[in-house]
């Protein structure tokens, strides 16, 4: 019945056992996952990083400001994502801060 049935447990855990139950090993992939995500507010450019003044906005959604336009100009792509694109796809928003709201809430006319 049975006699070597335990002859494999061991009294410590392995390294990948501790990676897959445990998951405090400290590898690279368990610190990229450790990184938070903070998304970029709504008012800011995506180039710059900066709250933006003259806003204008791509059909994929990133925002610029005015200023970095003429990087497209000359280069005739999307600086974000490295697709073509031509001033004419540019977006002109307008944000209007809502006054009844105390928090960071834009509308878009």
């Amino acid at each position: 019945m049975g006699k070597k049935q335990h002859q494999k447990d061991k009294l410590y855990l392995t390294t990948t056992k501790w990676k897959e139950v445990c998951g405090h090993i400290d590898d690279t992939g368990t610190r990229l996952q450790r990184v938070q995500f903070r998304r970029l507010p709504l008012n800011h450019c995506s180039l710059s990083l900066l709250p933006v003044e003259d806003t204008v906005c791509t059909r994929s959604g990133e925002i610029f400001n005015l200023t970095h336009i003429p990087y497209l100009k000359r280069n005739g792509v999307n600086p974000c994502t490295g697709k073509k694109m031509s001033s004419k796809d540019l977006i002109h928003l307008k944000f209007d801060k809502d006054d009844q709201v105390f928090n960071e809430d834009f509308v878009v006319r």
